[in-house]
């Protein structure tokens, strides 16, 4: 039987001309009946809820249109850190006592920070500490991390975003998903996550269109998992790495 599944958007609405980083939108010209029209537009490549990957930090590392598709299609946990403020740390103890992080997963740190997004206080951020991160690319080999914060560094701290050159300097660089939206609206830790960029040559980090897929029972939600990860057979055994 198919699951009962529900779809979760997981990014942020843009508006053009009010968000932090560049997005600009210009029709071609200026029409007042029904025919066809372009629009140019202008960003950034970190606007709004986006994947970096390893040009972003490495002068020759892999830009975004090399990223394999099974580090952001497939399994996915979310991890409760919405106690924590402002540049508190995330702790290695805390990530193997608050969730099940199986090798290969997308893990997903729920600061419940996203209603920062577009303030003043969009960076007041806890960090993933470096023991941290380091378990999470090296013992369970994640194929992504994903925030709903602006980052998971300590912003303007004494290290130099250690964090980012662990994920980033390696021969098959882990992508970070930053400023992601509703992680408070699924109803399961566990999901199923569908996570696009552009396929641009060139680009160090790209918009995203993130959306979680999950069960309306715990019992749909790991069929649903279950049949959405033989479905899509993207992933590689972590342990093959």
């Amino acid at each position: 039987m198919v699951p009962k599944t529900r779809l979760v958007e997981l990014s942020h609405l843009l508006y053009p001309g009010k968000e932090q980083y560049k997005l600009e939108l210009e029709p071609q010209k200026e029409r007042d009946e029904p025919e066809g029209i372009f629009y140019e537009v202008r960003l950034w490549s970190h606007v709004g809820t986006h994947v970096e990957y390893a040009l972003h930090f490495m002068p020759d590392g892999q830009e975004v249109s090399t990223l394999p598709l099974w580090r952001v299609v497939g399994p996915a946990v979310r991890v409760d850190f919405r106690d924590k403020g402002t540049s508190e740390p995330m702790t290695l103890e805390e990530f193997k006592a608050r969730a099940d992080i199986q090798p290969g997963d997308i893990v997903l740190t729920w600061t419940g920070r996203d209603d920062l997004y577009r303030t003043p206080k969009s960076h007041d951020r806890p960090y993933v500490t470096k023991d941290a991160a380091v378990w999470l690319a090296d013992d369970r080999k994640i194929a992504a991390l994903g925030t709903d914060s602006s980052g998971f560094e300590v912003r303007g701290g004494p290290d130099k975003d250690p964090n980012h050159y662990k994920f980033f300097d390696r021969e098959d660089p882990i992508p970070i998903f930053e400023c992601m939206a509703n992680l408070g609206e699924l109803q399961h830790d566990r999901c199923f996550l569908i996570a696009l960029p552009w396929l641009v040559e060139g680009l160090d980090a790209s918009p995203l269109r993130i959306v979680a897929i999950e069960g309306q029972t715990e019992e749909d939600n790991e069929a649903a998992i279950e049949l959405l990860s033989s479905l899509f057979s993207l992933r590689k055994d972590p342990a093959d790495e």
